[in-house]
């Protein structure tokens, strides 16, 4: 756990820096290019999630590859760090690009922003009782 513990830190600095940055953008400018607006947030976390998921199990096989382990801690390795590096910095980090680099909806300028059908269906059932 000490290595993945070790791996993990990089990582995190290396998101903190511009160059971790620079990736989730570039990828985010080719998923944009690719796909409609409605489906391009979801497009960009499938594919952060598989492809940090992708380097996460390639260092569990070369951690796997380097100490001598027993078969079921050899897949325990691989899976884990699969799974977690998948999770966090392909899921999370990729959360945390889109809610930082989306526009974000001010309240202040429309107090409202359910439609008045709605509104009106909603007065309508709640006057039927």
């Amino acid at each position: 756990m000490c290595i993945l513990q070790t791996v993990s830190i990089i990582v995190i600095k290396e998101l903190k820096e511009k160059r971790g940055i620079i990736m989730y953008q570039t990828l985010w400018n080719s998923i944009n290019k690719q796909v409609k607006n409605s489906h391009a947030s979801a497009a960009f976390l499938a594919a952060s999630l598989i492809g940090w998921t992708t380097i996460g199990l390639l260092a569990g096989f070369l951690i796997c590859m380097i100490g001598g382990m027993s078969f079921v801690t050899k897949i325990t390795v691989v899976l884990c760090s699969g799974g977690y590096t998948g999770l966090i910095f392909g899921f999370f980090g990729g959360i945390l690009y889109l809610y930082r680099s989306e526009p974000r909806h001010s309240t202040d300028s429309a107090p409202s922003q359910v439609p008045t059908v709605s509104q009106i269906s909603l007065n309508a059932k709640t006057a039927a009782r």
